[in-house]
């Protein structure tokens, strides 16, 4: 029996403590597949490897070992038919890759990963399907302006389809489960797609990062349609040489066969290589994202970029080298990322979509031999840790814009991708379909998780039970009750803040990883000017705001007038935190202050106008998760109730008006309508991006000099 060794470079691919013995590199294919594949004879091993680092044919790079070995060799390595037996997927992800096969050919697609839509075959792909509206157009792109569609259809909804997220998942179906169908429709989509959006032509051509992430997707897609293919086929192959060796039958009936021996589908697919790349890579490139507008667009199409050539290397004759790409995007990493982790765009979604993009970069430039800087390396860490930190346990209420936006669909359900990526970041295996693709976090990674309760200090501070992030302006309490998010963060990213809302002083609560107090939310970006002003403004978050306060003011769906001054953050002699901005109009000040034995918290919030301001009204909206109930107790005491947990709220005796609002059709704010802008939106979240419901919430109104401090206690139900 071989001896047990310590896992290393030489490692078997089936027994991950056992030498290798073809003594071959842990990261050449076949060997590890005869390995995997000999051990599995004898017994089934619990190991996932991760397709991306495992297999050259889902890398996306070739590697030094691809320019090595000959293809005839690694094609004789896959043709027993073992291969079928590669690495266990497990029932989960099988199951989850056999309903979405089902509904997509049913034509039930889902738009931002909860939106259901009935489709057609093929899709119309410059259509609003929930508008019910064609807008189908050979224009040239660059005459058509996106912003503004006719007929009230909204653009959000013809790029989603245009994003290819369906098509991965057929050919992910088409790798694991051997599904032939899959594979055949995925092709025959892309052959319609290419036909109905000419280069440079209609409303899929207006965006450089849809055109960067079609590239992300594309290569994920070739590469997964290839199989276990030992390098990938080059852009134009000679006549006489086939693009890869496959092996295998269709139909397929286990997973890991060759799905492309069919010269047909191989012909089809080489032809669409032709047709979308070039066009592709030379519009991401030459019409890429600058200035104002280079925040997480670039990230997308610098990704796109360099996945795109460092699988076909030809392709830099249309863009930059990867050595120009690699600085290009390091420098945004850096720009975009902040020291202790936080995005700088200030919106939580596009914190994660973000770091997939640099992710992906990442694995792309390391297949290819070419690593990244230490210092960027470290800042996406930081930026995991970021995310994992800041989304907490509890329901995910994203701060700043969010459209539900990923980048490739290595979940297993799109509606919770973001606490399934963060159970990878913690425990990889706890995510059975991340961990398929991605394997195990790369060691130097996230730092080993603690209790469940304990501040993780990487890229933060902690005092006094905070969890401090302050160059990103965030603060994080947990306990065994409470989790509290505290935003003290500048407005955005660059002069525009594209993404971000006034929500400085905002504070969301948690009770028992149940969303109480929460970020209002999004909804959409064209479709509903007034909606999209109302959910960014200091009248939908809960910071105190002066009444009748336009500052800084919304000029457009991406654009503000100015920024307001950043936040500051001040810790108290004790457990105490307080925060203030200054606006014209005068000083803002809240302080969060915990009660013993985890009983609540007190907020204290106080409002100092300037002298030549004018006037000294102040507002506090609390408002309440979605399914929440407020019962009035007293006449200044209420009880908060949601899915199976409750709190109770006390308001200090000096607030001037108390106001609840328990019913969407109770008005009692019409009086204040002529003041305060878009009072009728009042109510109303987006617990996703194009949903929109409405809760109730508690309206607190402050007037006159006295005293300084308004005060709002949050208790712990007794009993609970």
């Amino acid at each position: 029996m071989p001896k047990k060794s310590p896992p290393g470079r030489g490692s078997c691919a089936g027994r991950p403590l056992i030498r290798c013995p073809t003594k071959n590199r842990v990261s050449a294919c076949c060997s590890r597949l005869r390995c995997l594949t000999r051990f599995k004879s004898r017994a089934r091993s619990n190991w996932m490897p991760s397709a991306w680092r495992s297999f050259h044919g889902i890398g996306i790079g070739c590697g030094r070992w691809g320019r090595r070995r000959s293809r005839r060799t690694c094609g004789r390595s896959f043709s027993n038919g073992a291969t079928n037996r590669r690495c266990p997927t497990g029932p989960i992800l099988r199951e989850a890759l056999q309903g979405d096969v089902r509904d997509i050919l049913d034509g039930r697609w889902k738009a931002f990963a909860h939106l259901e839509l009935k489709v057609d075959d093929p899709p119309l792909w410059q259509a609003d399907y929930l508008a019910g509206k064609d807008l189908e157009t050979e224009e040239p792109a660059f005459h058509l302006d996106h912003r503004r569609l006719p007929e009230g259809a909204d653009i959000k909804l013809i790029w989603e389809l245009s994003r290819w997220h369906l098509l991965v998942r057929l050919a992910m179906a088409a790798y694991v489960l051997g599904d032939a169908r899959a594979a055949r429709k995925c092709i025959e989509w892309l052959e319609d797609w290419t036909k109905h959006n000419p280069p440079y032509r209609g409303w899929n051509w207006t965006s450089a990062l849809e055109v960067g992430m079609r590239l992300v997707q594309f290569t994920w897609i070739d590469a997964l349609l290839n199989g276990f293919a030992g390098r990938p086929p080059p852009l134009n192959p000679p006549a006489r040489e086939t693009a890869v060796v496959h092996v295998g039958s269709l139909p397929l009936k286990e997973p890991g066969a060759g799905l492309m021996e069919s010269k047909e589908l191989q012909e089809r697919l080489q032809a669409l290589r032709r047709q979308i790349l070039p066009a592709h890579v030379r519009y991401a490139w030459r019409y890429r994202s600058f200035g104002s507008s280079a925040n997480n667009h670039i990230l997308g199409e610098l990704t796109g970029l360099i996945l795109a050539i460092a699988r076909w290397p030809e392709l830099a004759h249309w863009a930059g080298s990867l050595a120009v790409l690699r600085k290009l995007w390091e420098r945004e990493v850096l720009a975009q990322f902040a020291g202790d982790g936080g995005h700088r765009e200030q919106a939580l979604n596009y914190h994660l979509f973000s770091w997939e993009f640099c992710w992906q970069a990442q694995a792309a430039l390391e297949q290819v031999d070419r690593p990244i800087s230490p210092q960027v390396e470290e800042r996406l860490r930081n930026a995991a840790n970021f995310f994992v930190n800041v989304q907490g346990d509890g329901e995910a209420w994203d701060y700043g814009d969010s459209d539900n936006a990923f980048v490739t669909p290595f979940f297993l359900d799109g509606k919770n991708a973001a606490a399934e990526w963060c159970d990878w970041f913690r425990y990889p295996a706890s995510s059975p379909a991340i961990h398929y693709w991605w394997g195990q976090i790369k060691s130097g990674g996230l730092q080993a998780p603690g209790p469940r309760f304990a501040p993780v200090a990487n890229g933060a501070g902690v005092r006094a039970g905070w969890q401090i992030y302050s160059e990103s302006g965030f603060a994080i309490s947990r306990s065994e009750n409470w989790t509290l998010r505290w935003d003290v963060s500048p407005l955005g990213y660059l002069s525009t803040a594209a993404h971000g809302h006034l929500d400085a002083l905002h504070l969301s609560i948690w009770f028992r990883d149940v969303a109480i107090v929460i970020d209002p939310g999004t909804g959409a970006y064209y479709v509903d000017r007034g909606l999209r002003t109302y959910l960014a403004s200091w009248q939908a978050h809960n910071g105190p705001h002066p009444v009748g306060s336009d500052f800084p003011e919304r000029l457009g769906p991406f654009l503000w007038s100015a920024h307001h001054s950043d936040p500051d953050l001040k810790p108290g002699a004790d457990t105490s935190l307080s925060g203030e901005v200054s606006l014209p109009s005068g000083l803002l000040k809240r302080t969060l202050i915990p009660l013993s034995r985890d009983e609540g918290w007190q907020v204290d919030d106080a409002f100092h106008p300037r002298a030549a301001a004018g006037g000294d009204e102040f507002c506090v909206r609390w408002q309440f998760a979605p399914g929440a109930r407020l019962d009035k107790l007293a006449e200044r005491k209420f009880r908060i109730s949601r899915a199976g947990v409750c709190i109770e709220i006390e308001v200090g005796g000096d607030w001037a008006e108390v106001r609840p609002v328990i019913e969407g059709n109770n008005r009692p704010l019409a009086s204040a309508a002529l003041r305060e802008p878009g009072a009728e939106y009042g109510g109303t979240v987006a617990p996703a991006f194009r949903k929109i419901e409405w809760s109730p919430y508690l309206k607190l109104t402050a007037r006159g000099h006295k005293p300084c401090v308004f005060r709002t206690t949050f208790l712990a139900c007794g009993g609970s």
